[in-house]
């Protein structure tokens, strides 16, 4: 396997602080967002947020500055690109993020949208490719919106979910499945900066009595920011896959939180799971046990924990589960064989590709091309992005109660495509 090939699959699997924060901007319904940079900047992050929220390339323009830009500073095609959004859009707010080369230049984006006295409330920031990953810019959006906060009556037994967005795979239905498990337990859910909810919700998330993460790449720098201006708790639970993994999640919450019942929760889960074991049980005397010789898992940490866990725990069995973490993470995973961390730990991961001898692989289109173009066999479901060979378009969640089918379902599936 030569060098260029493996360092094109392996570093090439992320995304820009710019589309990070683009995509935390988008997920805020009537927002527009104006990139000061270049053309390739701009289409990077609009079509990475379309694929996942179709029409995002309706509330996204460009300032396209030139060379001159960077030497003048970019006030003047910052105008332009107000402008044009005067001329086509109606937002109900704009947000303007400047991409690496233009972060250099210094201009102060804010005080440029203040005196324009536009028809609309502009919040600039910058989130240059320099200044980190997809996360990275992600959580500097996030911080940004919390300067808009102001501090509330505390509700009580209510929470936000913190680190959801709607440009991970199943990031609208997971967030759904987990507004209705959260509300089957009686807890109100006040907020999820990142996964669809208004600026108005947005707003009201200092009024929660505890912040609840579920994506720590995602959501723990604003937790620790809302407990420093406004004193809300917090707590890290990951995402819930299978069904007794996702009532540990639950009763994880209630006993943080201090109210709520998880018996509803429970008595749905324990439907759920003879259901699935009838169901399982019909198929192993068809095809024999839910087997794979070596099961590799390359996501984001909390899907790969989670789902390493419920899978075999609950659903499968394997010789082996190898997890690549696709984010900086400490999670400790008892359910894994062997652990990788994508950068830190790539000559393993080299290696983990190049020994690969079969079996299922739970990641995005990068890793299954890799592995396709190696002329490695194995069978596979997406979990992560990018998808360009599957596609997931009904509302079933891979997380929670609901999720559990879904998931179990697709590795029966697996196990079929792979005779």
């Amino acid at each position: 396997m030569s060098p260029c090939d493996w360092e094109a699959a392996c570093h090439h699997g992320s995304t820009c602080g710019l589309t990070g924060s683009s995509a935390f901007f988008d997920s805020i319904p009537g927002s527009f967002t104006l990139i000061n940079g270049p053309l390739w900047c701009y289409f990077y992050a609009m079509k990475y947020v379309d694929n996942e929220n179709p029409m995002a390339s309706q509330r996204f323009s460009c300032t396209q500055p030139g060379p001159n830009s960077l030497v003048y500073g970019t006030e003047a095609d910052l105008k332009k690109g107000f402008d044009t959004i005067k001329s086509y859009g109606k937002p109900e707010r704009v947000f303007v993020t400047s991409n690496c080369s233009v972060s250099l230049v210094g201009d102060d984006t804010q005080g440029i949208a203040d005196r324009l006295e536009l028809p609309w409330p502009v919040y600039a920031m910058d989130s240059g490719g320099l200044k980190g990953s997809f996360e990275a810019g992600f959580s500097a959006a996030s911080l940004r919106v919390e300067q808009e906060m102001k501090s509330l009556p505390r509700k009580e037994q209510s929470v936000n979910v913190l680190g959801l967005s709607t440009t991970c795979m199943k990031g609208r239905e997971d967030g759904a499945e987990i507004r209705r498990l959260l509300t089957m337990a009686g807890i109100a859910v006040v907020s999820m900066p990142g996964g669809g909810d208004t600026w108005d919700t947005i707003m009201a998330a200092p009024s929660a009595a505890l912040n609840v993460v579920v994506r720590d790449e995602l959501g723990l720098s604003l937790a620790k920011k809302m407990e420093a201006d406004f004193g809300i708790p917090y707590v890290s639970v990951g995402l819930p896959y299978g069904v007794d993994g996702t009532i540990r999640w639950v009763k994880k919450i209630i006993d943080t939180l201090g109210a709520g019942d998880s018996t509803k929760v429970e008595e749905e889960g324990k439907k759920e799971k003879e259901y699935l074991f009838r169901k399982g049980n019909n198929l192993e005397s068809l095809w024999g046990g839910l087997w794979f010789d070596h099961i590799l898992i390359s996501a984001p940490p909390s899907e790969a924990a989670g789902m390493a866990e419920a899978i075999r725990s609950e659903m499968a069995d394997t010789a082996k589960l190898t997890i690549h973490f696709q984010a900086k993470t400490d999670l400790i995973v008892p359910a894994a064989d062997e652990i990788r961390h994508v950068s830190r730990d790539d000559a393993l991961i080299k290696k983990d590709y190049e020994t690969w001898d079969g079996g299922l692989v739970l990641s995005s289109s990068h890793e299954t091309m890799l592995l396709t173009r190696m002329g490695k066999k194995f069978t596979f479901f997406h979990i992560a992005l990018p998808s360009h060979d599957e596609v997931h378009f009904s509302d079933v969640p891979f997380c929670g109660l609901r999720g559990t089918a879904y998931l179990y379902e697709q590795l029966w599936n697996a196990k079929f495509r792979n005779r």
